[in-house]
């Protein structure tokens, strides 16, 4: 099969591996599409992985080819979606349900084979079976609305709420449409005008190029006392400046975006506007597929099955497997700014 493999920062190969078998308690996909994340690109050209060759991807799709021993067998052939966050299941937040706390996981894509190949092993408790009707370009996009949706609940963003989304990447783009579902009146903003110009296309109104705008005067202006809710997806310091000074009084900040800088400094005058504002800061890691509370991978299957036009837009740049390496390349160099880039199995 072929597989985009990892061999230290920067040097990605595309080469032809033995098709894996699966464990007693896994089972064999075949990748129909795998989503380039925001975060695989400084893992990808910068940070690295825990080992390597590895085969980078966590958002991914597939049909379901082999089972192990022990894994039954109804599930070949089925359309699944994979929750890339493998539990270990023993330690004291997997037996609290908290599964993405887990103190010993795994992680595809990261720490073991991800979806940038023709096929990947994974756990069968990590897979969630698609409804019909749904492409598997719309289902590879699940973990990232499962993410986006994951930040509105921590939220709790509802009718009457005003929200500032900074960035309009994927994770932001996301957000809005959930806020928007939960009642809330939406503000983005971004540097680059395309992906502003596709939240637009989406119905968004309340939009700032932020090279060209002050952010918190603009929402002031908008919002006299700065809005309720701030979600930070850009993981830049300015972007957490941006927050605190956008915040209402005893409004909310939820950090989403990996930070993009080896420090991430507050300073003073910010720092004591949290204070003054009494400003919740909340972080958001993941998303749930525990049933209870709610299975947020379900809500977005479902959400999927009545939208799925509306999502299909947010995916702008399509290639085949023989086409990933140079994509990657080209959006680490800003020669192209996707909302969402993906492999696509020519087979499919």
């Amino acid at each position: 099969m072929k597989a985009l493999r990892l061999y230290a920062p920067g040097d990605l190969r595309l080469e032809e591996i033995p098709i894996p078998l699966p464990r007693p308690d896994e089972v064999l996909v075949r990748v129909l599409a795998c989503g380039i994340c925001g975060s695989d690109i400084p893992r990808v050209f910068e940070h690295g992985t825990y080992k390597y060759p590895l085969v980078p991807g966590h958002e991914f799709s597939g049909i379901v080819e082999k089972v192990g021993s022990e894994t039954g067998k109804d599930w070949v052939g089925r359309h699944v979606v994979v929750y890339p966050l493998i539990p270990c299941r023993q330690c004291s937040s997997c037996y609290s349900g908290l599964y993405t706390q887990c103190l010993n996981y795994d992680y595809l894509g990261s720490r073991r084979d991800g979806g940038f190949a023709e096929y990947v092993t994974v756990p069968v408790n990590n897979i969630i079976p698609v409804p019909n009707g749904i492409s598997g370009e719309i289902s590879a996009i699940t973990e990232p609305c499962a993410v986006a949706l994951h930040a509105v609940r921590k939220a709790q963003a509802c009718v009457g709420d005003t929200v500032l989304i900074t960035g309009a990447g994927t994770i932001g783009i996301l957000i809005a449409l959930w806020a928007r579902a939960a009642g809330a009146e939406v503000f983005m903003t971004d540097i680059v005008v395309g992906k502003l110009k596709l939240a637009r296309s989406l119905g968004f109104q309340h939009l700032l190029d932020a090279k060209q705008t002050n952010v918190s005067e603009w929402v002031k202006q908008k919002c006299k006392h700065g809005v309720d809710i701030v979600f930070e997806t850009t993981g830049h310091p300015a972007g957490l400046e941006t927050s605190i000074d956008s915040c209402s009084i005893t409004g909310k900040i939820i950090l989403v975006g990996n930070p993009s800088f080896e420090e991430m400094k507050v300073p003073a005058k910010q720092y004591g506007m949290i204070l003054r504002k009494e400003i919740q800061i909340t972080g958001i890691w993941n998303s749930l597929i525990n049933e209870y509370p709610k299975n947020e991978w379900q809500v977005v299957l479902q959400e999927f099955k009545k939208e799925s036009s509306l999502y299909s837009k947010i995916i702008t740049h399509k290639v085949p497997i023989e086409g990933l390496k140079e994509l990657f390349v080209t959006i680490y160099n800003k020669q192209v700014f996707p909302v969402k880039a993906m492999f696509i199995n020519k087979e499919i």
